[in-house]
């Protein structure tokens, strides 16, 4: 099974649809396996990557058992990157998703499409309801994108209280994978100022060193379904979810030689 990483944020609007696929795209690049799975009923995913044109099916077609993963999944031209829509298309569908999560099947659901991948990049709803907390207690992982805005200060506190009541009772080994800052403008005070206090929250390993620059490239790349990258001339705003996609894998990197026993340390042979 790949490893899950949830994008998510107590609030709106801090690009947690933008950062699911244009991480997702740009792990793919690095030559590994990925699944981006849409877990928000609003299906935004289906917009910023163009997956309306394909299909309208998703989650909810697995959730209600009347379709497989291989009918609903939808993999790009080079098959190492595939979409999962949500699949909703009316309200009753996203009471489906709230009621599914509640009694488990959801968070049962992503973890059984995600063999055979590399990694599996979950763009979540806004928010702490229901189907955020089972998505994040089906994960390895969260992501947490935040803008440099005065109520990113007052959201933070309640997602981490969310996230502290998942690893006591729905996965203990949910971790914080990095908060990255998102939207920042080097040339705004008030940006610069509220990153300095938004660093003091959290210890700096937590912290993505790459940060994802306020690129109007972002919006045109959304506008025309597709990663920035897609997009002609715009290396430096497809960069910046490179970095980041790099920064991911050495974390992970690191993360494993630092669990290797001494008695793997004995040298080559």
């Amino acid at each position: 099974m790949g490893k899950i990483i949830t994008v998510g944020s107590q609030k709106g609007g801090v690009g947690k649809t933008t950062t699911t696929l244009n991480l997702g795209y740009s792990m793919s690049r690095l030559g590994q396996k990925v699944l981006i799975i849409d877990g928000d009923p609003q299906g935004g995913m289906a917009i910023a990557s163009n997956l309306k044109r394909r299909t309208t099916l998703g989650l909810v077609n697995l959730l209600r058992d009347d379709l497989t993963p291989e009918e609903v999944i939808v993999p790009a031209k080079d098959e190492t990157l595939a979409v999962l829509g949500s699949g909703a298309q009316e309200p009753e569908d996203a009471l489906l998703f709230e009621s599914e999560a509640r009694k488990g099947n959801l968070g049962k659901t992503i973890r059984s499409v995600s063999k055979g991948y590399d990694y599996v990049f979950i763009d979540s709803p806004a928010g702490t309801g229901s189907i955020v907390t089972m998505l994040m207690a089906a994960s390895n992982s969260i992501i947490m994108p935040v803008n440099c805005r005065t109520i990113a200060l007052k959201t933070l506190p309640y997602f981490l209280k969310l996230t502290r009541k998942i690893r006591q009772g729905l996965n203990p080994d949910l971790r914080i994978e990095g908060v990255l800052f998102t939207m920042f403008s080097n040339s705004n005070p008030s940006d610069i100022k509220i990153y300095e206090e938004i660093k003091k929250i959290f210890p700096l390993p937590v912290i993505f060193k790459a940060v994802i620059p306020l690129d109007e490239h972002f919006e045109a790349a959304n506008a025309n379904g597709m990663p920035v990258a897609m997009l002609p001339g715009v290396e430096e705003a497809a960069r910046s979810y490179m970095d980041l996609a790099m920064e991911l894998k050495v974390r992970e990197l690191q993360d494993k030689a630092r669990g290797i026993s001494d008695e793997h340390t004995e040298g080559l042979f």
